[in-house]
């Protein structure tokens, strides 16, 4: 995240950061992916809770899906160049609701089922938006009325099918993330097999992507079809840069062949099954290595801080972006964040969250008063 939001890592001869490439798109899919999973683990994990007690865990589910609409929205509104997620995951945590009584392997399969069909649809659809004057009349009504639009320019169609994050092609991400949180994680097996599945998937991805773009020439026909507002330079050049750059989060709708590529942010069936593929195989190789650590696991103190204070770093790196992007650290003693930005953003992340969990031992800043009033709620609904 931080390398796509702040450009962590270095600088190559040709100014290009080698880091880029490989977080683009990848990392946005591990935090839907993980979105999924801590569903799993807060409705019971491997023993998923039944009766009242699964009840409550819906009601925190969606309780916390209108907390984060709220904060996703205002981050939004603050107009930094980071196309936030956190109003998108308002949606996918109310589809994901919808699955809590199901059995892994029922929610695995609507997982690999919306994998491909969510990104045709997406594509049929938004075809039908860019041909067919009343399709686009009934979407610009529904923009007109939408308050989320007026307020940040960022609403339901947009969290549906057109935005950076669109619940028809991302929502795969937080299934799979789902399924995987039913699952016995505290099983080697069963983190050998995540690491063994999702390179399975991100090989065999990448490859046909690789093989129908590349070999077969598709490249130079996507390229011809290339909105210069898209892509620029206009043409081969262009459409290279796209998969170190990424997309908005759709793919153009001037050709099918569109939904072979594998660009990041381009929400089609290999990008979800490649992307998909990489956050299944970290999440189990990060698994096997924590536990290998052993007693040197003060060795990813720091990191695990961090993602035990996830909502607050994301919120809190936000926050920094939009202070350097109007100036406001100019002159000020914090004037060498905005120099020294990336460095910053990243040592900071690990300096606080590291420094929080050893003084206060809880829950984030932000991640407490979330917890207290889902689970409030959640108790005093029948």
């Amino acid at each position: 995240m931080f390398v796509v939001h702040v450009g962590v890592g270095w600088t190559l001869a040709d100014g290009s950061n080698p880091l880029q490439p490989i977080a683009a798109g990848r990392s946005a899919a591990l935090f839907a992916l993980l979105a999924g999973v801590s569903i799993a683990l807060l409705s019971g994990g491997h023993d998923r809770k039944v009766n009242r007690d699964l009840g409550m865990a819906l009601w925190r589910v969606i309780v916390r899906a209108a907390v984060m609409l709220a904060l996703g929205t205002a981050l939004t509104m603050l107009g930094t160049p980071v196309s936030v997620i956190l109003a998108y995951y308002a949606v996918f945590f109310v589809f994901a609701a919808m699955l809590l009584t199901e059995r892994w392997g029922i929610i695995a399969g609507a997982a690999a089922v919306l994998g491909v069909l969510g990104p045709v649809v997406s594509f049929w659809v938004r075809s039908l938006i860019a041909a067919d004057g009343t399709v686009a009349g009934i979407v610009d009504t529904v923009n007109a009325y939408d308050p989320l639009v007026a307020l940040a320019d960022d609403g339901i169609v947009n969290f549906l099918l057109t935005g950076s994050y669109p619940a028809i092609t991302w929502l795969p991400f937080v299934f799979a993330g789902l399924a995987i949180g039913r699952l016995d994680l505290h099983s080697t097996r069963v983190r050998w097999r995540l690491v063994a599945l999702g390179t399975i998937l991100a090989a065999a991805s990448y490859t046909v992507s690789w093989l129908a773009v590349r070999v077969l020439g598709v490249d130079a026909r996507l390229a011809a079809t290339l909105d210069p507002g898209i892509g620029a330079p206009y043409g081969a050049e262009g459409f290279d840069l796209l998969f170190t750059e990424g997309l908005g989060g759709t793919v153009p709708t001037t050709d099918w062949a569109w939904l072979l590529v594998t660009i990041p942010h381009s929400g089609t069936p290999l990008d979800v099954y490649g992307a998909g593929g990489v956050a299944i195989a970290l999440l189990g190789l990060c698994l096997i290595v924590t536990d290998a650590l052993g007693r040197a696991a003060w060795l990813v103190y720091p990191l695990v801080s961090v993602g035990m204070l996830a909502l607050t770093t994301y919120v809190g790196h936000i926050l920094v972006i939009w202070l350097d992007d109007n100036s406001m650290l100019d002159g000020t003693p914090l004037s060498f964040v905005s120099e020294w930005l990336s460095l910053s953003i990243l040592l900071g992340a690990l300096l606080f969250a590291t420094l929080w969990r050893l003084a206060v031992r809880r829950r984030g800043p932000l991640e407490w008063p979330l917890h207290v009033v889902s689970s409030w709620v959640a108790r005093r609904i029948p």
